[in-house]
């Protein structure tokens, strides 16, 4: 089908070009209760994702550009389909700008082959391995356990002359963990998602989720606090990039569409901190070729080729992050979508950064600041004041304070991890931000 969509396209006039992904997967799902799997089923899925760019007179009659998109499924009404793209696209009034042209796309490890050779295989050994480390902790139990195990494959086509593929994996799997005490019981729900099932780090994982779940079953209400604050892994790497689907302010901040479109004030070569810099230097790198990083991949949506770019060097921003149109518009170069973030070890080990009075913060309820401004309050699902050798356990509460100005006091760990989408220091200690808690400290 993606050859009689081609073709179709190559036959219209109206279009200036026009861009094909065609978009296979399949998918085991594997739904685990304590001593049994309940359930499994697998779901393979394809669609065609097109794109047109047409160039139509503007209100002004100058020329200009617009695209449309349409989604297509095997054996739906292309015809239909097209004219809509095309319809949409001439309602739409845009300098004109073009389409990524043929380029050398790299070599990107995006595949576990372990879990490619049998997804419902996989999903089912690792559901098992998931309830036979929570045993390892008898003071929780596992109630639930779901694991989705996806393979997807990529095939690009453009009008310039893009004819690239890529094949990905991805392993989500989420649980509740359940702990009792003194007739009391609490919940605790933790979702996992890696492109390779190594780096899942099971073992680890469900330690650190059984003394969560313990933790959370004797934490008591969060205090009100002004002090240093150190974020550890997941919730360090949602600092710099939320895990969810939404942008973040690096993100919206640092892209060249914000720019043209005078959203960000930032300038290249200028800082990007609000105060003057009273920690470590940042420095951020944004790659979508971190080998089975979540945002990886051998080409972006429109065809552009993976990068590896600067993004801020010692609090200053390099490169705004650009797709085809926006880094015409700016004269700059097309880095690709943004993909996932990498930052360089500290100099001060998590056992320094850890001392004296402070507040831990390992996980959010939901981490999800200003896009613009980089404003967040957001609540504490588990932390802990700490003090000397006292942790202790609160929940709830809220995190106030802004990205930008955490990043102006930040010292960073000379320890390093991967977690999906960010690679770098583990933990880091951050000056100037609050806890508003119900409370004293």
């Amino acid at each position: 089908m993606l050859r009689t969509i081609t073709d179709a396209l190559r036959a219209r006039r109206d279009l200036k070009g026009w861009t094909v992904r065609h978009v296979a997967s399949r998918e085991a799902q594997v739904y685990g209760v304590p001593s049994t799997i309940e359930a499994s089923r697998g779901v393979d899925q394809e669609r065609y994702l097109v794109s047109v760019l047409r160039e139509t007179p503007g209100p002004d009659g100058r020329p200009s550009c617009g695209s449309g998109e349409a989604t297509l499924l095997p054996g739906g009404d292309l015809r239909a389909a097209l004219e809509t793209a095309a319809l949409t696209a001439g309602l739409v009034h845009n300098p004109p700008y073009s389409l990524p042209g043929p380029a050398t796309f790299p070599q990107v490890r995006l595949a576990d082959e372990s879990l490619s050779r049998d997804l419902g295989g996989a999903a089912e050994s690792l559901i098992v391995r998931l309830y036979a480390t929570a045993a390892d902790h008898p003071q929780v139990r596992l109630s639930a356990a779901e694991c989705y195990v996806t393979e997807e494959h990529t095939h690009l086509v453009n009008s310039r002359g893009i004819d690239v593929e890529q094949t990905a994996t991805r392993v989500d799997i989420e649980g509740v963990l359940l702990a009792r005490a003194d007739g009391r019981e609490t919940e605790s729900f933790f979702m996992l998602s890696r492109r390779r099932a190594a780096d899942l780090e099971l073992p680890a994982e469900m330690s650190r989720q059984a003394q969560y779940a313990q933790d959370l079953l004797r934490a008591g209400p969060a205090p009100t606090f002004a002090g240093p604050i150190v974020l550890r892994g997941a919730a360090l790497a949602e600092l710099l990039m939320p895990a969810e689907s939404q942008a973040g302010p690096l993100q919206i901040l640092g892209s060249a569409a914000s720019k043209y479109n005078k959203i960000t004030s930032w300038e290249r070569g200028k800082t990007i901190l609000r105060k003057k810099s009273q920690g470590d230097p940042v420095t951020l790198w944004v790659t979508s070729r971190l080998p089975f990083g979540q945002h990886a991949g051998r080409f972006d949506e429109e065809g552009l080729p993976s990068r590896r770019v600067e993004f801020v060097r010692e609090g200053k921003l390099v490169n705004f992050i650009a797709g085809q149109r926006h880094a015409e518009y700016l004269g700059i170069p097309a880095t690709g979508a943004f993909g996932d973030i990498q930052a360089p070890a500290g100099k001060t080990p998590v056992a320094e950064l850890t001392r004296g009075k402070h507040v831990e913060i390992v996980t959010f309820s939901w981490f999800n600041p200003d896009p613009v401004t980089a404003e967040f309050a957001t609540e504490i699902r588990l932390g802990y004041l700490v003090d000397g050798r006292k942790r202790i356990p609160f929940k709830g509460g809220l995190f106030i304070g802004n990205v930008l100005d955490a990043l102006a006091n930040i010292r960073w760990s000379a320890e390093t991890g991967f977690f999906g989408h960010y690679q770098g220091p583990v933990a880091a200690r951050i000056a100037g931000l609050r806890v508003a808690g119900e409370a004293a400290a």
